[in-house]
Order: C-alpha cells, then sequence, then structure tokens
C-alpha cells in the first residue's frame, strides 16, 4: 500500500508514522504539508490511500476531498484525520463528499488506524468496481456493441441537447440520415457475419470523413446519423454528404473479394427544418426516402415540398392496404372515333379514383404508389372485368355495334401474373363477350421488364382473338425493335408528336414518317391526343385509321359514354372535314 499524508503539523505527521508500523502494509509514505503540494503529488503520483487532514491553511479540506475523489484518472481512498473533538456534522459531511472513514487523532493506535485503512482500502475498492460496473453499463446502453458508435437512444438524448445549445447561440444544426442501398442482398448472398463486417468498415469510414466534434451514430440494421455542429449554410451539409457517397462507393474488402455499395442520404436541418428532435429525425428520414425512390446513390434535402408528397404516398399506401382505394375506382372511357367515317368503334377504359372528400382523382395521384407495392395486378384485373360487363351491356342493349372495341392498359404486373391468361378467358366466356372485343394497349416500359415471358403471353391472348397495341409509340429508346418482334396489330402514336402539328413543319415530317412506316408494316394507326379540328384534319390526311383526344370527348363515365353514343352523329363531322386529303 502506498500512502500519501497531508498534514502541516509536522508532529502529529510523525505520530501517524511512528503508529503505521507495520511494513507489510504500508511500504512507502509520502508526505506533504499543503493542499497545494499534496494535490500536486496527487496528479504526479499513483497512491493507494490519502490520509488527509481536516484543518489545512490553504484549503478548506473539503475542497481538497472533492478534487481527489473526483479526478478523472486517479482513484484513491481518502481517510480524514482531525485534532478536533468528535463532531458528527463534520463527520457525515466528509463521508457525503466522498471519504471513506473519519478517524480522530487522539485515538489512533496501530490496530486502529490498520483497520481502518484496510477497511478503507476495501470498501473503496468495492465502490471502484460498482463504478466501472456502471461505466460499462452505460457504455453497452449508449454505444452500438458493433460498430462502437453511439446508439439510437444516445443519439436522440445528444440531439435534443444540441438543437438546444444550437437554438441558445443562434446557429445552425444539420442532420445527416444514411441508410445502405441493398443490403439485404449483402446478408442473403455473403451471409450476416459478412454484413456485419461491411457495417463496421461503414462506420469506420463514416468517422474518418467528418469533422471533429461532429457525432456519428448507428441507428440500428444498417441505417446511420450523424449531427453536423455549427452548420455554416446547407452547402458545407450538402459537400459532406457527397464526399460520404464517394467515401461508401470505395470497395469493400469482404471475404477475399471487393465488394461495391452505395447508400441513400436525407438531410435535415435545424431550426429550417424542425424545431423538436423527434420532427428532425422523421424529417430526415423523409428525404433519405426520397433519395431511394430518385434512384439511390445520391442526397436529397428536406423541404415541405416533399413532406406533402411523403404524406400523400402514406396516405395512398393506406388506403390501399385497407382496400379502401380499391373499392372507390371507377371506369372512364374515352372513345376512339374512325378516322374515315367518325362512327365510335371503340374505347379506352381509363381508372379514376372518386374519393369520398377530395372528388375524382387521376391516376397520376395513385399511380406510382400502386406500382411500387404491387398492387396493379389485382387493380387492373378487378377494373377489366368491370369494363368487359360493362362493355357487354352495351353490346346486348345495342348501343356499341359487334365490332366496337374496348382498349385496357396491361401493367407489367399484370402481365406477370400467374393467371392472368385464364383469367381473361374465364371472364369473357362468363360474359359472352368475344375476344376481338379486347384491346390490350402495352408500353414500352411494360415489355422491357421481361420481354420474352410478356410477348409468350401476349401471343398466346392474341391466337384468343385479342388485338395488341403499342401504346405511347416514339418516346422509349427502341421501339422499333419491339415492333418487329412483337404480336401487335396496332400502333399507337403518343400525344407528344400531335401537340405541334401542323404548325410545325418538322413534327408534321415526323408523324408523316411514323404513320408511314406502320402502313408499311401492316399495323393499323390510332393517333391519340387530338384536341384541335387541324390536328385531326391532318392526321386524317396522312392515313391514321382511328383517332382519339379531346376534340370529341374527354374520359367520360358510363353513363355520359352512353349519352355520347346517343347524341354523336358522324354526319356532322363529315361535312366539317369532307373528304380527306392525301397529304404530300
Amino acid at each position: 500500500m502506498r500512502l500519501l499524508l497531508v498534514d502541516d503539523d509536522e508532529l502529529d505527521r510523525m505520530a501517524v508514522v511512528r503508529v503505521l508500523q507495520n511494513p507489510s502494509l504500508v511500504k512507502d509514505i509520502v508526505h506533504a504539508n499543503t493542499a497545494v503540494k499534496a494535490l500536486k503529488l496527487y496528479e504526479e503520483n499513483d497512491f493507494d490511500i490519502v490520509l488527509l487532514d481536516y484543518r489545512l491553511p490553504d484549503m478548506e479540506c473539503l475542497d481538497v476531498l472533492s478534487q481527489l475523489t473526483q479526478h478523472t484518472e486517479k482513484q484513491a481512498a481518502v481517510v480524514i484525520l482531525t485534532g478536533m473533538e468528535d463532531n458528527e456534522t463534520i463527520e457525515r459531511n466528509c463521508i457525503f463528499a466522498g471519504a471513506q472513514d473519519f478517524l480522530l487523532k487522539k485515538e489512533l493506535s496501530e490496530r486502529h488506524l490498520t483497520k481502518a485503512l484496510v477497511h478503507a482500502q476495501a470498501r473503496h475498492a468495492l465502490n471502484n468496481k460498482l463504478i466501472e460496473t456502471h461505466k460499462r453499463l452505460k457504455y453497452l446502453a449508449e454505444n452500438d456493441p458493433m460498430t462502437g458508435l453511439s446508439n439510437r437512444y444516445y443519439f436522440e438524448e445528444h440531439l435534443r441537447n444540441a438543437m438546444q445549445r444550437a437554438h441558445r447561440l443562434n446557429v445552425q444544426l444539420g442532420l445527416i440520415y444514411l441508410d445502405i442501398d441493398n443490403f439485404k442482398l449483402v446478408n442473403d448472398s455473403l451471409g450476416h457475419d459478412s454484413g456485419d463486417h461491411l457495417l463496421k468498415q461503414v462506420a469506420q469510414r463514416l468517422q474518418e470523413v467528418v469533422r471533429e466534434g461532429d457525432m456519428v451514430c448507428r441507428l440500428g440494421g444498417d441505417e446511420f446519423a450523424i449531427i453536423v455542429h455549427d452548420l455554416e449554410n446547407e452547402t458545407a451539409i450538402g459537400a459532406l454528404s457527397q464526399r460520404i457517397l464517394e467515401q461508401v462507393r470505395e470497395p469493400f474488402a469482404l471475404n477475399q473479394t471487393e465488394q461495391f455499395i452505395t447508400c441513400s442520404i436525407g438531410i435535415a436541418t435545424f431550426p429550417r427544418c424542425a424545431s423538436t428532435a423527434e420532427d428532425m429525425l422523421k424529417r430526415a428520414d423523409l428525404a433519405m426516402y426520397h433519395a431511394k425512390r430518385a434512384g439511390r446513390n445520391g442526397f436529397h434535402f428536406f423541404s415541405e415540398v416533399l413532406q406533402e408528397q411523403i404524406i400523400h404516398r402514406m396516405m395512398v399506401e393506406n388506403e390501399l392496404r385497407s382496400q379502401r382505394l380499391q373499392n372507390q375506382l371507377v371506369q372512364y372511357y374515352q372513345p376512339v372515333l374512325n378516322a374515315q367515317d367518325f362512327t365510335v368503334c371503340g374505347a379506352e377504359m381509363l381508372m379514376r379514383w372518386q374519393h369520398p372528400t377530395q372528388g375524382l382523382l387521376p391516376p397520376a395521384v395513385f399511380i406510382d404508389v400502386v406500382e411500387e407495392l404491387g398492387f396493379f395486378a389485382e387493380i387492373d384485373s378487378r377494373n377489366r372485368q368491370l369494363a368487359c360487363l360493362q362493355f357487354a351491356r352495351w353490346r346486348q342493349s345495342g348501343l356499341i355495334d359487334a365490332d366496337c372495341v374496348l382498349a385496357v392498359n396491361a401493367s407489367a404486373q399484370w402481365l406477370q401474373h400467374e393467371h392472368m391468361l385464364t383469367e381473361i378467358e374465364r371472364d369473357l366466356r362468363q360474359i359472352d363477350l368475344p375476344g376481338s372485343c379486347l384491346l390490350l394497349e402495352v408500353t414500352e416500359s411494360v415489355l422491357v421488364s421481361d420481354f420474352n415471358k410478356t410477348s409468350a403471353r401476349l401471343r398466346h391472348l392474341k391466337q384468343f382473338g385479342l388485338k395488341v397495341a403499342l401504346d405511347d409509340f416514339g418516346i422509349g429508346y427502341s421501339s422499333m425493335t419491339y415492333l418487329k418482334h412483337l404480336p401487335a396489330s396496332i400502333l399507337k402514336i403518343d400525344r407528344s408528336f400531335v401537340q405541334n402539328v401542323p404548325e410545325n413543319e418538322a413534327d408534321c415530317r415526323l408523324l408523316k414518317a411514323m404513320i408511314v412506316m406502320a402502313k408499311s408494316l401492316d399495323l393499323e394507326v390510332i393517333v391519340e391526343g387530338i384536341e384541335t379540328l387541324p390536328q385531326a384534319t391532318l392526321c386524317r390526311a396522312l392515313g391514321a385509321d382511328k383517332l382519339q383526344g379531346f376534340l370529341f370527348a374527354k374520359p367520360l363515365s358510363p353513363d355520359d359514354f352512353e349519352h355520347f353514343l346517343s347524341s354523336h352523329q358522324p354526319a356532322r363531322y363529315l361535312s366539317l372535314y369532307g373528304e380527306p386529303d392525301q397529304a404530300g
């Protein structure tokens, strides 16, 4: 045991030395006659016990005791000695301040002092173990055991404190929310051990790229967060996010091979984005989600517009999962006219959402969420069934003739649906509607997902009598290739090629070339987006077979469509157009 003896009275110090006759207990005694000297010795050396006189000439005993017991690195048991009479108040104050014992000088004996020192050291050792255990538990409570970063609990506490500080100092605070793209593929293909190793490497790289004082945390799974203090402007946090993206893009060593990953980052700033830590985290998370939807491997700042978009998406998702949206979908029909005699030769079924409070909503409001969540096959199938049933009723009532064709849009999810073929055949038989009355409109984006499988299914349906049209022709990248191999008999020219004709000569030549090419391939041509008389006149003159657009009618409810059929007068259009000229 090494002992620091602190007493301004040399005689008292010598008395203590004489009492401690057992050399096996105390091997070294260091003397100090002032508090300042004692604290200096304590700082420079290691001691097991400090015997501290209650009365010192230069400092109060409790102040010295506080510095000894609260030292961040040194740990020694402190026993107070006093020459005063027994005073319970002083003794209690010293014990509460951290002293292990309180002894009267007049009662000192070898047995008494030795016992006090041993007990003090034992109690101090137990106290140190308790402190170490508390530190370990605190570390586990505040840190992620895998990466060593702060965990979600400590992060949220730190973020709250950081926001209070930023408010007090009138400075900005930044929050970066990071998620590894397609991390599940790493776990599934390489195993969870490799996934854990990857997370450790990502944590290390994040710590290397941030500034000193900024805090990196693992929120859980493959999600990380960074608190950026004293943010100068949003450009600075954008630059930091870009450096993070570049760091993560560098190859990782996993299983003796190089693996390449990317990440998506959402950014929120205080005070612009939120006033609470919870809202700050939510907004950064929303921004990160937007970055993923935008293609991953990038960052996005939170904005009020983004929040409105996300809230809307959540609303649509809830409506989908509860089946309310599906039950509120209605079918609208836009007439398709024969370009030569202006009779109604078909109709395209278009979905609308009859929202109970927002009114009639177009597909653009909900279609992206439907596709992302995988509800397209269900919705397409249900709407096709209802449209075919409606079309059969119109045939039976004589509102449309036997050659009239119902066009429905076919999504990739529906075309890949396992029972799609049998469902169409069954439904047509049940309502006694021939296959020739149904036209499937397929866009190039749908074909890209699995052209061979999709093409095979469409061939089967064509054998059953269905017609196939390539929709939105001309806006993709390889439409000519699909025309060659797709079992399509109809080409539907996108509205974007009509909107500037006949005023724009280049667009006129392009439209003519498309129609001539389709005719050379024995394809029927439907031009959509007809809004003016000159547009209809040109398309008719160029040889288009059918016309569709607002000039004739907008998408109509079933009742309005019936009214259109009853009131439609082809002769009126013939009188306006006359016989089509052959445009050169």
